[in-house]
């Protein structure tokens, strides 16, 4: 009997910026869908003054896991999770009003829900 072959399924992103300061953030595009290995941007667009640009992902069903922050200071720094997770970098925009993160080479693995966080 011909056994059908199972659908190839894309990695999709959603993007939101954290409860209670959603009105200062705006994501560029809140769900990214992707071909598998392509590197994807996910943008948060922000207005507050923050120390700290974090990022975090939640699977369904767990707690959002920290990936990594990226200072807004005169010198910006990555500061990673341990154990980092890997082909994720982080950047800041020359007007310091964006933020990046770009995941590369990503897979049906990286789907899931992405936070962004501004923190003093």
């Amino acid at each position: 009997a011909g056994s059908k072959l199972p659908m190839r399924q894309k990695p999709s992103l959603t993007l939101r910026g954290a409860e209670g300061v959603g009105q200062d953030i705006t994501a560029n595009r809140a769900r990214v869908f992707s071909a598998s290995g392509q590197t994807v941007t996910l943008s948060c667009n922000y207005s507050v003054k923050a120390e700290n640009l974090q990022w975090y992902r939640q699977d369904p069903g767990s707690a959002p896991q920290y990936l990594l922050l990226i200072t807004d200071t005169k010198e910006p720094r990555v500061v990673r999770a341990t154990p980092p997770q890997p082909g994720l970098t982080a950047a800041l925009n020359q007007e310091r009003n964006r933020v990046d993160l770009k995941i590369s080479s990503a897979a049906v693995s990286d789907s899931a829900v992405y936070y962004f966080a501004p923190v003093d």
